[in-house]
């Protein structure tokens, strides 16, 4: 058998080769105390392989994947978004080293001895290199998960400073969760595999005992894996809530966006006196402002009592009326795009544009900048200028993000 030397970090691999010996030992009369350790291990993998094999990790690296794709073009430069594909980037590489795969071929080497008779005491366990492979992966992927959960908390701050911004709210309520998550999922596979290394270990001196095979020639495996991890493991499961998650400038963000009804209604009333105060200067009608995300009351249609008719007469009838309407809509539908065209460049040319122009020029900060913007806003809407609404929310979010920049100093 060829042992495999020693190199840098062996544990950060991602792809370590097979050993090409015997797989399996078979040990006459074992001890009591190799029982216990060999029932232990069957336990451990088994809770493994089922945290490692849930339904719900594939869910949410299911999100993480279409979050990521969807939103490439538009958040590719943002530190949120590149943080979120550092996440990325470790559930590849955790799934490349075939953890699963390495767990499950140990625990069905265990399932020969079931298949023994009962009167022989012969017992069958795997091979020092093959118990070796498995205690290095599992190193590895505890530092990998280590770095997993610490790239959660950066992209669950990044996301929370972009959510006071008030820009992409939605999207980054939906990373937020998902950040959340795959810690909570992440951090139970890690205790996972920390619990399989230690009676994985117990194994090893058993093996290596009765018959010596050593893989990694010249590394010692550690018989503490949580001094071999360091203080980010510590820190993780003494606190209850990670530091980044439990931060008082993110509670304080937070609880901006998730008021309560009386709060919001305060805020609300008092963003539209300080705007209809300035569009009584403009002579602006605004419109009452509705919020999207109430449910809409649907009116009841009471049914009428059906009476006794013939059904194709009555069709005929319809089918011979839309077929009058509809060149009659067909004229009145060019008539009205021309109209329309006509409003628009009128509009435009108005003299309370110029006006709006030189407001924009007259300013001097970005918060004058924005609050000018939502005043050109309103006007459009009340004209009915879609393309320039659109145009104008584009530079409002701008504006709004170079006045988070002038608060901090910067000119």
């Amino acid at each position: 058998m060829a042992a495999l030397l020693p190199g840098p970090q062996l544990w950060n691999r991602v792809s370590l080769p097979k050993a090409g010996s015997r797989s399996a030992v078979i040990v006459q009369d074992p001890d009591a105390a190799l029982d216990l350790c060999i029932a232990a291990v069957i336990k451990e993998c088994c809770l493994v392989t089922l945290s490692l094999k849930s339904q719900i990790l594939d869910a949410e690296t299911d999100v993480l994947c279409a979050v990521l794709y969807s939103h490439h073009n538009r958040m590719g430069r943002h530190k949120p978004h590149l943080a979120l594909k550092q996440v990325e980037q470790c559930l590849k590489r955790l799934k490349n080293m075939n953890l699963e795969d390495s767990i499950q071929d140990l625990s069905e080497s265990f399932s020969s001895n079931e298949n023994q008779p009962v009167n022989t005491k012969a017992c069958v366990i795997p091979s020092q290199p093959v118990v070796e492979l498995v205690l290095m992966k599992i190193l590895g992927a505890c530092k990998l998960l280590l770095r997993l959960l610490d790239c959660c908390c950066k992209t669950f701050l990044l996301t929370v400073k972009h959510l006071g911004l008030q820009e992409f709210i939605i999207l980054n309520l939906v990373m937020v969760g998902l950040v959340s998550r795959l810690w909570v999922l992440y951090k139970d596979v890690l205790k996972r595999l920390v619990s399989l290394y230690e009676p994985l270990f117990g194994l090893l001196q058993e093996v290596s005992r009765i018959q010596p095979l050593p893989y990694f020639k010249g590394f010692t495996f550690p018989s503490d894996i949580a001094e071999f991890l360091g203080e980010p493991y510590s820190e993780i499961f003494k606190k209850k809530m990670p530091t980044s998650f439990a931060a008082k400038g993110v509670t304080k963000l937070l609880n901006k966006l998730f008021l309560t009804k009386e709060q919001s209604q305060r805020s609300s009333e008092e963003t539209l006196l300080s705007i209809s105060k300035k569009a009584k200067q403009m002579k602006i009608s605004i419109q009452n402002y509705v919020d999207l995300g109430q449910p809409v009351k649907n009116k009841k249609i009471l049914k009428e009592k059906s009476s006794e008719f013939d059904v194709r007469a009555f069709c005929k009838q319809l089918k011979h009326k839309a077929i009058q309407e509809n060149s009659f809509e067909f004229k009145c539908s060019q008539s009205k795009l021309k109209a329309t065209k006509r409003s628009s460049r009128k509009a435009i040319g108005t003299p309370c544009v110029k006006s709006l122009v030189q407001r924009f020029q007259e300013t001097e900060t970005f918060v004058q900048l924005s609050e000018e913007i939502q005043m050109a806003i309103l006007w459009c809407r009340s004209k009915k200028l879609k393309a320039q609404t659109t145009f104008l929310g584009n530079k409002l979010l701008k504006s709004n993000r170079l006045k988070h920049v002038e608060a901090q100093g910067y000119r």
